[in-house]
């Protein structure tokens, strides 16, 4: 999300200057020195946000501890497109809800809505606890705990442009990282309790970790320039601009392409005859190297344009796809493309908001993260119930080969907009470069 990849993303000369967010306080001249970018409070900002993202895109990455205990244990006998909605309700209401955190802020502050989000997700992380039906699922763990995060990750995806400049780069790609890393962390605490426990504990526990962490860094969060009373609405302009569009249908065909990684990979290791344990481990592999890419991702974009890097990467996990899960028989070949996957599967997670704050401004960042996270929510919300209708019927729930072209083709479409993205950047370069010269 930096705005120091001037030399890589086209047009992220735009917001260098900018510092109003939330209003034209006069006062602001006082506010730059109380609180100066890249200093003091930021970096209090940045490991906030890092846990805010990390423990509410975490649990959402940690689904696929659950779609193979949901698939294999608690619901073995449920058709697989029944169970889909469960992981469908969870990352639907997780990336699309952020919509709403910009019209939430406006009224409530920064703060204030940041701490509502997590308590909005301990709410959804209780009730989920005490259920034992598919549809209690869908409603506990799905949306109320997904609407939660939703506007947890809105904010903490806002405000922290407001805080960096020379070092956004690498505060955004590691805030990017945090989903990864907070898998990472998740994943055996959720494995262990579903072993010696039951599923109920298993989510209490996740509750117990969320609510310390999330409701800790959800009250370190505020905007460097306080919000003197202007309303801030979802700014509608947003819609029909081709830069946000791009972006939006990029990011709607990779998530439907990593959903089906996340969701089914673990479930196809034990299919291969491995135990469950192992098979939802080896999501902390996938973790690992998805945080470091997107931590990497972040810091290459000073130097490559971050429009390239996504190309080349989409374009690389689309091949993988075929050449290496693809009729998969053995270990080996599997790990492989799990490892290559969290590597070129995840850079878009951290490229995006990295384009999004170098061409716009800062009151634009929320609206604009709301409609990209929206279209990426919709997509899981057509794609996934369909992807598990064609594992029951064409797969016969042991067949993974055609979800697995599906993912490969959701890449390559996704490869196909990225080279639109690229011209349409330039393009938005060249218009700006224009107009500053005119004036």
């Amino acid at each position: 999300m930096p705005s120091i990849i001037n030399a890589s993303v086209p047009g992220s000369e735009a917001n260098t200057s900018e510092i109003n967010y939330m209003s034209d306080d006069p006062a602001q001249t006082a506010n730059e020195k109380i609180y100066p970018k890249d200093k003091g409070y930021a970096w209090v900002i940045m490991i906030a946000c890092f846990f805010n993202l990390g423990f509410s895109l975490g649990a959402v990455n940690s689904i696929g501890v659950f779609q193979t205990h949901y698939l294999k244990v608690m619901f073995a006998t449920v058709p697989a497109e029944m169970i889909a909605w469960i992981s469908t309700a969870s990352i639907t209401t997780t990336l699309s809800c952020g919509i709403f955190a910009n019209m939430i802020a406006s009224r409530l502050g920064i703060r204030n809505t940041a701490m509502l989000g997590s308590l909005i997700g301990c709410l959804g992380l209780l009730l989920a606890s005490f259920s034992t039906k598919i549809w209690q699922l869908v409603l506990t763990q799905g949306v109320i705990f997904g609407f939660g995060s939703s506007i947890l990750i809105n904010i903490s995806l806002s405000v922290l442009p407001q805080w960096f400049d020379k070092h956004r780069s690498f505060a955004m790609g590691l805030i990017a990282s945090g989903g990864g890393f907070g898998a990472l962390f998740l994943i055996p605490i959720i494995t262990k309790m579903l072993e010696v426990s039951s599923f109920a504990w298993a989510i209490r526990v996740l509750l117990i970790v969320y609510a310390l962490i999330a409701g800790i860094s959800s009250f370190l969060v505020k905007p460097r320039i306080p919000n003197t009373g202007t309303t801030i609405s979802f700014d509608y302009k947003v819609l029909s601009d081709p830069t946000i569009i791009l972006l939006s249908l990029i990011g709607g065909f990779i998530q439907i392409g990593t959903s089906i990684a996340i969701l089914y990979f673990p479930a196809s290791i034990i299919d291969l005859g491995y135990n469950p344990t192992l098979a939802t481990n080896l999501i902390m592999v996938f973790s690992v190297f998805s945080a470091c890419s997107r931590l990497t991702s972040g810091y290459l974009t000073k130097k490559i344009n971050a429009v390239n890097i996504l190309i080349f990467a989409n374009f690389v996990t689309s091949i993988i796809f075929m050449a290496l899960w693809y009729n998969s028989k053995t270990m080996g070949t599997s790990l492989t493309f799990y490892i290559l996957f969290g590597i070129f599967g995840a850079p878009y997670f951290a490229v995006q908001p990295i384009i999004v704050s170098a061409n716009y401004k800062y009151e634009q960042i929320s609206s604009i993260n709301g409609v990209v996270f929206l279209i990426m929510g919709l997509a899981i919300l057509i794609a996934v119930p369909s992807i598990g209708k064609v594992f029951q019927t064409l797969g016969n729930r042991k067949d993974y080969n055609q979800i697995i072209t599906i993912a490969a083709l959701s890449f390559f479409i996704a490869t196909i907009f990225s080279i639109f993205l690229r011209y349409s950047l330039l393009k938005k370069q060249v218009t700006s470069n224009r107009n500053k010269n005119s004036n």
